[in-house]
């Protein structure tokens, strides 16, 4: 079967490549929406333990900012519930454990409770929090934390709601893992020198243009969300066909395993990449930049979706490392390869956004000539085919390349080779 998609779901170990299939044909789950849930789960489920470093000084995590986009109906809330069952599971099993030890804690005499620490809740999902709740909830889980949100504006239109204290401010700093030290008159100082932030939620298509309010369109916030889309929505038509339990044990299996790496003596397990992996992420990133030297929206974008690489690279390792035995001690080709990949089916889908919220399009702006040419293209086209399309116009080949180089419109996959972004 045929699966209309641009998410590059080969990116996962094959187990989870049946699980995205399976559940787009009997759930009607759209992979693009349960592949990016799953690796934002996989995120939050390494969380702290382990950290990439591109070179001395430059040491990067996993966290990820993350937007299903969609129209209502899309099937968008359901994948997130899926792909963070798991992750709920072990939430539920958590408090549990916490009130048995607290209600015994209770039962102590005051002499007793001294002697003992008074249990703590510890926990990652965050749905309904103040600022300093989720300060408070990290410093209790050195692992992180993960904040979803159904409806995904709804919170951001609520910063400040609890306090004026640059709380737009504070995701951006969470977003780079930076430490951050508050001090309450009325609570215990709190200092966290590793923070791990995840964001991911839900928003409908037509409520884009507010992301960019409240200056969140020029101070780097939009450019840190990676967006996942349906550009290929398909009636939601009931059938009988169950789901598979295996796949989804494989997928719980998966989720454990990454629970299963632990910090090193309270940090973060820090490894690098292989020689072959590190050439391939710089020669690409050199290719990129120079790519969208003159265009400063691309620019801004590619800024911080090149970081998403080196942490798409580690997840990737990671999640091969727990089904596939892969190796733990360094970032392979393999996954930098796949990260690439990820990283661009998210910067096309960044572009469009972009544009969705300031209601432009790179296309008003092409000649007609141009704009002939780029419909007479296939999505996916070669430099050859666009020559000989640019001929039958009379458009001369200098011409051509120079369109190429629109980065709004084209994405150059490798040599020769290109998709249309719009």
């Amino acid at each position: 079967m045929e699966y209309k998609t641009q998410f590059p779901y080969e990116v996962f170990p094959a187990e989870i490549q049946i699980l995205l299939e399976k559940a787009k044909e009997n759930l009607n789950f759209p992979i693009e929406y349960l592949g990016t849930s799953i690796l934002s789960a996989c995120s939050v489920s390494i969380g702290n333990t382990y950290q990439l470093k591109l070179k001395e000084g430059f040491v990067s995590k996993v966290n990820l900012y993350i937007a299903l986009v969609g129209n209502a109906g899309d099937v968008k809330s359901h994948p997130l519930s899926f792909a963070y069952a798991p992750i709920e599971k072990r939430e539920k099993e958590s408090y549990d454990r916490y009130k048995t030890a607290i209600d015994e804690y209770k039962k102590l005499s005051d002499d007793e409770k001294k002697e003992i620490q008074k249990p703590t809740y510890k926990k990652q999902i965050l749905k309904d929090f103040t600022p300093e709740s989720l300060l408070k909830i990290h410093s209790n889980n050195s692992r992180g934390v993960a904040i979803l949100s159904d409806e995904l504006f709804g919170w951001i239109k609520n910063f400040g709601r609890y306090s004026s204290s640059g709380e737009q401010e504070a995701y951006l700093s969470f977003w780079n893992g930076a430490s951050v030290s508050v001090d309450r008159k009325s609570d215990d100082p709190i200092r966290l020198d590793e923070t791990y932030v995840n964001i991911i939620g839900t928003i409908q298509t037509k409520i884009l243009s507010e992301l960019s309010k409240e200056n969140r369109g020029n101070n780097g916030f939009i450019e840190r969300m990676l967006f996942a889309l349906n550009e290929n929505p398909e009636p939601v038509l009931w059938n009988i066909n169950e789901f598979d339990k295996e796949l989804i044990y494989l997928y719980e299996k998966l989720i454990h395993r990454l629970y299963s790496l632990e910090l090193d003596n309270l940090y973060p397990n820090i490894i690098g990449f292989s020689p072959d992996a590190l050439n391939t992420l710089i020669e690409w990133q050199n290719n990129k930049r120079k790519q969208y030297l003159d265009d400063e929206i691309s620019t801004s974008i590619q800024a911080k979706y090149e970081v998403y690489t080196i942490r798409f690279s580690l997840i990737i390792q990671l999640t091969h490392w727990a089904l596939n035995r892969k190796t733990n001690q360094e970032v392979e080709l393999f996954s930098v390869e796949n990260a690439i990949k990820l990283s661009e089916y998210y910067f096309q889908n960044a572009i469009k956004v972009h544009h969705k919220i300031n209601n432009t399009s790179p296309f008003d702006k092409l000649t007609s000539q141009e704009q002939q040419l780029y419909n007479n293209l296939d999505n996916s086209f070669t430099t050859k085919q666009i020559l000989i399309e640019a001929s039958l116009l009379n458009i001369d080949s200098r011409k051509v390349y120079r369109f190429l180089g629109n980065s709004q419109l084209f994405n150059k996959i490798k040599h020769g080779n290109y998709t249309k972004l719009n």
